[in-house]
């Protein structure tokens, strides 16, 4: 058999997010299958059944030499795209957009983006010159429809000491009735108005592309899977607090890097959810889970002040 190098083995190791239609596959006993790859990390790979729509996880050692070079070809294809869309973003600061670089002024300022309000801070020692990281905070379900009130999902939290470690571009935005008080309102048209957003600010102001991070708390935390489900290459990171998911958000997870804190006798969302998520990716080191066994629902501050979390958040990066 051939032997591959440890380079090309690392290599493999690496998260893979595809969709591709389904390719014969041959394990080195000679069996083959059916499968659409899914991914590959720590030199596991993942591939959907064509039979029956299961994900499977298995070693790549299980592979052939033809399929795990077809995974290798396809991390250094993959690895391209990202570079070329890193060269595509980047810009100096002559090419910012004016009427959002005002917002940053070292206050909390309020605006729209396509009938989204949204709250916006930026320290005064941000520079056009260089670029920050981007963290967007979504609230939970509330009849609130005055702009700026919802800034308690992030205002508290990156302040002081703590911000000057990391400085960056704070946003929340208000999911604006009737879908605020719905408590699903950020699966529904605020958020995708709110990935509209991101994209947006990443072109028009200083942002690392790389580096932008969202997090959510209640309806909040069930908006961040569904945002990073529906583009997971846009987010180099997210913490989900009290929130809900669905099996389908399992596939997005393994590529992107994502912290989930629940509490154990949370009445208003029950863990149960978040429990099958974790042990559904228990395999991959892109996925945290942390239950506080006698907390309730109301966990927002005692995740987002610890220090150790901030520490991770910041330490997130796109390849």
């Amino acid at each position: 058999m051939k032997v591959f190098s440890k380079a090309a083995l690392t290599l493999v190791s690496l998260t893979i997010p595809l969709t591709l239609q389904a390719r014969e596959w041959t394990a080195t006993d000679g069996r083959k299958l059916q499968a659409e790859f899914v991914s590959s990390e720590d030199e596991m790979v993942t591939l959907k059944l064509d039979s029956n729509g299961e994900e499977v996880t298995f070693s790549v050692t299980r592979l052939s030499d033809e399929d795990r070079a077809w995974i290798i070809a396809k991390q250094v294809e993959l690895a391209k795209e990202e570079q070329e869309g890193a060269k595509a973003v980047e810009k100096k600061s002559g090419e910012l957009d004016p009427e959002l670089t005002k917002l940053l002024n070292g206050n909390w300022e309020t605006a729209e983006h396509d009938g989204l309000p949204y709250s916006i801070f930026a320290g005064e020692e941000i520079s056009p010159t260089k670029t920050y990281p981007l963290v967007v905070a979504l609230h939970g379900k509330s009849s609130n429809k005055k702009n700026g009130k919802q800034d308690w999902i992030i205002k508290p939290y990156f302040q002081g000491d703590r911000y000057k470690k990391n400085p960056a571009i704070l946003v929340a935005p208000l999911c604006y009735q009737p879908f605020g008080e719905s408590g699903t309102g950020w699966n529904k048209e605020p958020g995708k108005k709110v990935l509209s957003l991101i994209e947006k600010l990443i072109e028009g102001l200083p942002v690392d592309p790389k580096r932008v991070y969202l997090y959510g708390y209640s309806m909040g935390g069930s908006g961040a899977v569904t945002l990073i489900q529906a583009k997971p290459k846009l987010f180099a990171a997210g913490i989900v607090i009290s929130g809900s998911t669905d099996g389908k958000a399992a596939r997005a997870f393994r590529s992107v890097p994502v912290w989930a804190f629940h509490g154990g006798s949370d009445k208003v969302v029950p863990p149960n959810s978040m429990q099958l998520l974790a042990r559904s990716l228990s395999r991959t080191k892109k996925f945290k889970y942390t239950e506080f066994e006698n907390a309730g629902h109301s966990i927002l501050g005692k995740v987002m002040n610890d220090e150790k979390v901030h520490e991770w958040l910041f330490a997130q990066k796109k390849k």
